[in-house]
């Protein structure tokens, strides 16, 4: 109604202003060109990054270390347990020491240890050449042992030849006695039927007769006679074994008395050989420095302190001949790193940037080159490399002022040069790094057979 009251009153109609506020919230000819270049270099951009180079690595962490295992933290420990007797005059943690300086001293607990370990030790070798006299004398038993046994077995075999050959004499004279009883039996029989017949008188049977018997009486005596040495034949066979198992005892149990005497010596060659080894560790109760190094740790810090066998008496860490760096990567990236690969090195204290993908940019980085890999991880999934300076690059490591054992290092290993829309495509889909140029042969498989 208001609006028409207008139109009446003024007779002709104005349009709104809108057009002029459109025009007061619109962007300048400039910023207009401004946001279209921009939007062109961030498509440009984008494509060009599907062109730019970029450096795949595998990247770890780790600390610095010595190459040689013979020059990194060494721990001396107590060889026996006893009492701090001397320390080094003014050694504290922090100070250095050269090989074979001196740093402590210990006492056993037992004062007269050492006297009574060399009195045992004369007495044992008293026992010890009893026992060797012994085995000598044994040995001197066993071969006259032998000797007599020979002999008596020789005297006895000899009597056994005698008594054979007496036997065999005597069966002899069996047969001509024998004989001769047959003969007289006849001549008896015969000369008794003449007499039956009273052709021959009876004197002569009678005499006949007697002569038989004469025969017989004396066959009978040859008889007894080989019978009787058949006996002593088989009592000299008998005291023969008899002699030789006699003999055979003796050498035996002169044998058996030699081996226990060796058992003896020999448990006593062992007593000696403990105290020995005993009488050795108390020589090494002066404590020097293994190597050129400096006191890292101290336990023992006062005398008269009593330390226990195995226990620690001081950490050394010995001076490095090279540095070297272990790295821990993961295992994903394991199979990708071999000995030879280059290795880009930041280490702590030491001022760098490392841009990653860019090595050739990175301030303050060092090169290395991987000179081992661990065939196992350390349970966590994680393997170590080591890492020892590039020969063929000119940029030393660090001075030993920054490179101490123990310093922390990151490390990136270099693997292969891709474009860098690739890499970002692989690490949008998860995919591993790709093998370096020089083992692709490695990661080859053969093709699955198709079945028919």
């Amino acid at each position: 109604m208001n609006r028409n009251k207008t139109i009446r009153s003024t007779g002709s109609f104005s349009p709104p202003t809108s057009t002029t506020a459109i025009h007061l919230v619109q962007s300048s000819r400039l910023a207009q060109a401004l946001a279209r270049l921009l939007v062109v270099g961030l498509f440009a951009s984008i494509l060009a990054m599907a062109f730019l180079p970029w450096q795949q690595s595998s990247r770890g962490t780790g600390q610095v270390i010595a190459y040689a295992p013979q020059e990194r933290q060494q721990t001396i420990e107590a060889p026996v347990k006893g009492v701090v007797a001397r320390i080094a005059d003014g050694l504290v943690e922090g100070s250095e020491v050269r090989k074979g300086d001196f740093i402590l001293e210990i006492q056993p607990v037992a004062p007269d240890l050492v006297v009574q370990l060399e009195a045992q030790l004369k007495e044992l070798e008293i026992k010890l050449e009893s026992a060797n006299a012994k085995i000598r004398a044994y040995d001197q038993n066993i071969q006259g042992f032998v000797e007599a046994g020979e002999f008596a077995v020789q005297a006895a075999t000899e009597l056994v030849e005698s008594a054979i050959d007496k036997l065999d004499s005597k069966k002899r004279l069996v047969t001509g006695y024998i004989a001769k009883e047959l003969q007289a039996q006849l001549n008896y029989k015969r000369q008794n039927s003449l007499y039956e017949s009273g052709i021959k008188p009876l004197k002569e049977i009678e005499k006949l007769k007697k002569e038989w018997e004469v025969a017989i009486s004396e066959l009978a005596s040859v008889e007894q006679d080989v019978e009787s040495l058949e006996n002593e034949l088989s009592a000299k066979q008998n005291e023969l074994q008899e002699k030789r198992r006699l003999a055979q005892t003796k050498i035996e149990y002169a044998r058996a008395m030699k081996e226990d005497a060796k058992g003896s010596a020999a448990t006593i060659r062992k007593e000696q050989s403990e105290i020995e080894v005993k009488l050795s560790e108390l020589g090494r109760l002066k404590i020097t420095a293994p190597r050129d190094g400096t006191i890292f740790r101290m336990p023992v810090y006062e005398r008269g302190q009593t330390v226990k066998e195995g226990e620690a008496l001081i950490t050394i860490i010995p001076e490095a001949s090279q540095s070297a760096v272990e790295l821990w990567v993961p295992g994903n990236d394991m199979p990708l790193v071999q000995e030879g690969h280059e290795v880009r090195l930041q280490f702590e204290g030491w001022p760098a940037a490392q841009f990653a993908g860019w090595p050739s940019v990175a301030v303050g980085t060092f090169s290395g080159t991987v000179s081992n890999v661990d065939a196992s991880d350390n349970g966590k999934g994680e393997f170590r490399i080591l890492i020892t300076p590039n020969e063929n690059d000119s940029t030393q490591w660090p001075s030993d002022r920054y490179l101490r054992q123990g310093v922390r290092v990151n490390g990136w290993v270099m693997l292969r040069q891709v474009s860098l829309g690739y890499e970002i495509w692989r690490q949008l889909n998860g995919f591993p790094v790709i093998l370096s140029d020089e083992e692709p042969s490695k990661s080859k498989s053969k093709p699955p057979k198709i079945p028919k």
